[in-house]
């Protein structure tokens, strides 16, 4: 039995899931149930460690659902080998001249320098990437005063958050002065704040495997992905002695998410003297 036959999913996940599976089973020479152990070494071969993973176990749960529905004898990849999760989740921030570096050489970009407020607006505020893309001016108070983050755009699908929470998040001077930028150059009819090249919604994978790969590349700085704009806010507030409780309401995560991966990131302090 060939595997593209077991994967139905349902309309709310056709155009995300069935989309990217569909795809590696195009790659993937092995086609039949049979060569299942063979279609698993091609996975590991061919593909990230991250994307095998998501692959292979939505394999093993289609065949799941094959076997309770009596479509199959039994899933053939019920002894796939086991992911270990990475311990090492520790966060690479960038220093404050890794920032400017990266912010100035997007600026001067000759092909990617409509991408500079977006990456300026992600090192000011730790945004996740997906809620920055799906900014409207709509969720900016007319003062100017107050973001509120409520929806995050996931392969051009708009959802809500990833913690299915809205937080608002307060504009200091240097967020006004970047929204005074965007809206004086902004077309009328566009609603978002960061469009794309073309004014459709930034493709994410596009944007960190593009513009922000072939920007950072030349750059004298360990390369990080984008996601590191954001451990690089959380880690600066702590640094600057804002409390946890308040950087976790700011960036959506819980004060335990902040005290388990970032407090062996920030900067020590000297030892204080005691009268």
């Amino acid at each position: 039995m060939g595997l593209r036959v077991l994967v139905t999913p349902s309309t709310t996940t056709h155009s995300i899931d069935f989309a990217k599976i569909s795809a590696k089973l195009k790659r993937c020479p092995y086609k039949q149930l049979t060569q299942a152990s063979d279609i698993i070494n091609w996975a590991m071969a061919q593909l990230t460690r991250g994307s095998a993973k998501r692959f292979l176990l939505q394999l093993k749960a289609a065949c799941n659902w094959a076997t309770a529905a009596g479509v199959i004898e039994d899933n053939p990849f019920s002894d796939m080998p086991k992911f270990k999760t990475t311990t090492d989740r520790t966060p690479d921030p960038f220093t404050p001249s890794e920032q400017h570096l990266i912010l100035g050489t997007f600026q001067r970009s000759a092909d990617y320098a409509y991408y500079a407020e977006f990456v300026e607006f992600l090192f000011l505020t730790g945004a996740r990437p997906s809620e920055a893309i799906a900014l409207d001016w709509e969720h900016i108070s007319n003062e100017r005063h107050i973001i509120t983050f409520c929806q995050a755009v996931v392969e051009g699908v708009r959802k809500d958050t990833k913690t299915h929470q809205i937080r608002r998040f307060p504009i200091n001077s240097q967020l006004q002065a970047l929204f005074e930028r965007i809206a004086e150059k902004a077309d009328p009819a566009t609603t978002t704040v960061f469009p794309g090249a073309k004014g459709s919604l930034i493709d994410q994978h596009n944007f960190a495997s593009r513009a922000w790969r072939k920007t950072l590349q030349p750059l004298p700085i360990r390369y990080r992905p984008p996601y590191s704009m954001r451990h690089t806010f959380i880690t600066s507030c702590l640094e600057k002695g804002i409390g946890v409780p308040q950087v976790a309401s700011w960036v959506g995560n819980s004060p335990k998410t902040i005290w388990e991966h970032y407090a062996g990131v920030i900067c020590v302090q000297d030892v204080p003297t005691f009268d």
